[in-house]
């Protein structure tokens, strides 16, 4: 496109060929780094992909917009539009059989010249192509050709030859009939054929989107919008339409044709180009001129129908694919979330993945489970036998594994529950045989030798494995509330000589009748174990002081860092 920048368009036929048009055309092949030999006009896309160039077609100056023939056969045919209204069919050399000799070459003129802004082949009925102009004062904006039309030289008027021959083009393969003419006395600056019904055809014209019904082409919906540039149809919704003037985007639904459903936020710059994702549900990219950053708009949560009374959810994110400014993208037809950007100088090309969020769910079993895209995937512990295997597993896995054996149940036998916890841990082993020899030494069945022996119980095994928890007799039961909660929730607090001793043995508290762990959790600040002073301040009920400890160490270590 003669002094504009590029723009790309992706094969309909081979999801591995794209065209990049500017001043010329170029047909790239895309594959993986390596698949192939490196070839003249390799280039590197990505670190996995490169771009070989396949042909180049020059005969085709002054070109505006372009349109890729949407059927298999012909196989790379293109229509062009020019600066001076002119529709021309070209290829670029990837069939020669019958039917593209015949379109190649053919042109479609209209009645007075002026430029060709956009053009859209109809999916279904591929012989009609749109082509949207410049307003003219007597003609026409709107002309819908038939490809396979054929005029005789002797149907052109005179002028029309005078017109043709200071050109030096041969007549017989120039068609100057349209099919249908619309939109008088008004500019065309976007075309697309609406999917629900393709004998409709959306224009955005000079001051309104307008919907044209070829069955009746007298009539006309519309609505005045200055949003009337890029329409394009929603390919997994076919009412929704998104266009697009200046910064802001205007999403349609054409059951509710009045006005936009949804106006996207306002860019500082003015939009170049929008597209929907043709593998990814509600997700619309939009390119703002002099940018390297592409913005999406995730309308995945956006109800169907959308009511008056709804509002769309909408989720915004930027993603930037080079550091250059970008001249084009395009959504890849087939590969999930997949695009291919272009530069706006020297046509450096990137090939590039949008990454979807990450939902993430984790089970109370410790399994983890996220989606990505359409995949989900699912992380599990490696539970397999043996040594090495059970001492790599998670703390929280070991807890539950010893629970659902009812590890530390067997009273009868006290040693066998290390054989409860797996039977591989030979400090467990050594600490089951040791309390089993301590309770069979207690000879006197005495109350004080009694509590002696659930007091070693208590402060050997509590700490060690948090496993079993046995109140041992003469303690006494009190309500303490949550300090720092806005919710008052009391919870029961359990006094006992023998948890006293329990806490000075691993010191927490100091000798003395009142439980004070502050002296504590300062020592422990003092040598920078937050993590461990925060847990202690919350097992003993105080949730501001273990905030207040986080938050300490938190600016600590960053002045120091």
């Amino acid at each position: 496109m003669s002094g504009s920048k590029p723009d790309i368009l992706w094969s309909p036929h081979h999801p591995d060929r794209y065209v990049i048009c500017d001043s010329e055309l170029g047909l790239y092949s895309i594959g993986s780094v390596g698949s192939t030999e490196t070839k003249p006009g390799t280039l590197s896309l990505s670190k996995e992909t490169a771009a070989t160039l396949l042909a180049i077609n020059s005969d085709t100056p002054y070109m505006k917009c372009v349109a890729w023939y949407p059927k298999h056969e012909p196989e790379c045919l293109l229509a062009v539009g020019q600066a001076n209204g002119r529709v021309v069919l070209t290829s670029l050399g990837q069939n020669h059989n019958s039917t593209c000799k015949e379109l190649v070459g053919k042109e479609f003129v209209p009645k007075h010249a002026r430029q060709c802004n956009t053009l859209a082949w109809n999916p279904v009925d591929s012989n009609l192509l749109a082509a949207g102009l410049d307003k003219h004062r007597a003609d026409f904006s709107v002309l819908i050709w038939d490809i396979s039309s054929k005029f005789a030289p002797e149907t052109i008027v005179a002028a029309e030859k005078i017109r043709l021959s200071s050109v030096d083009l041969d007549s017989s393969t120039v068609v100057t009939k349209p099919l249908y003419e619309l939109g008088q006395n008004d500019a065309c600056l976007s075309l697309c054929w609406l999917l629900r019904d393709t004998k409709l055809l959306l224009a955005g014209m000079h001051r309104n989107l307008a919907i044209f019904d070829l069955r009746n082409t007298s009539q006309k919906t519309f609505v005045n919008t200055k949003a009337i540039q890029g329409v394009t149809v929603d390919p997994h919704f076919p009412d929704r339409v998104a266009s697009f003037f200046e910064g802001q985007v205007a999403i349609w639904d054409l059951r509710k044709f009045e006005k936009p459903v949804l106006t996207l936020t306002e860019q500082p710059k003015p939009l170049t180009k929008v597209a929907w994702c043709p593998t990814r549900t509600g997700l619309l990219a939009t390119l703002t001129r002099d940018s390297n950053i592409i913005r999406l708009y995730d309308m995945q949560h956006t109800p169907t129908p959308i009511g008056d009374e709804t509002e769309p959810t909408i989720i915004e994110r930027s993603v930037q694919p080079c550091e250059s400014q970008i001249g084009s993208f395009a959504w890849h037809p087939s590969s999930q979330n997949r695009m291919v950007v272009v530069s706006a100088a020297n046509r450096v090309m990137t090939d590039f993945t949008v990454f979807e969020r990450i939902s993430l769910a984790w089970s109370s079993t410790a399994s983890l489970m996220w989606a990505c895209g359409r995949h989900l995937y699912n992380c599990v512990e490696d539970l397999a036998e043996g040594e090495d295997s059970a001492a790599e597993k998670d703390i929280a896995t070991k807890m539950r594994d010893r629970a659902q054996s009812r590890y530390g149940h067997d009273t009868v036998q006290v040693w066998r529950n290390h054989l409860l916890a797996g039977g591989n841990d030979p400090q467990l082993r050594s600490l089951w045989f040791d309390l089993s020899y301590i309770l069979s030494y207690e000879v006197c069945n005495t109350c004080n030798k009694r509590n002696h022996a659930t007091f070693i119980w208590v402060v050997i095994v509590m700490p060690l494995e948090f496993s079993i928890f046995l109140i041992p007799e003469g303690t006494t039961e009190s309500r303490r509330c949550w300090s720092g909660s806005d919710r008052q929730t009391d919870v029961t607090h359990f006094h006992s000589e023998e948890r006293c001793l329990a806490l000075r043995l691993c010191g927490w508290i100091s000798r003395g009748p009142d439980i004070d762990v502050e002296t504590f959790l300062r020592s422990l600040e003092q040598e920078r174990e937050w993590e461990r002073a925060a847990a202690i301040a919350l097992f003993n009920l105080d949730i501001r002081r273990a905030i207040q400890i986080l938050n300490k160490g938190a600016v600590t270590e960053k002045g120091e860092w």
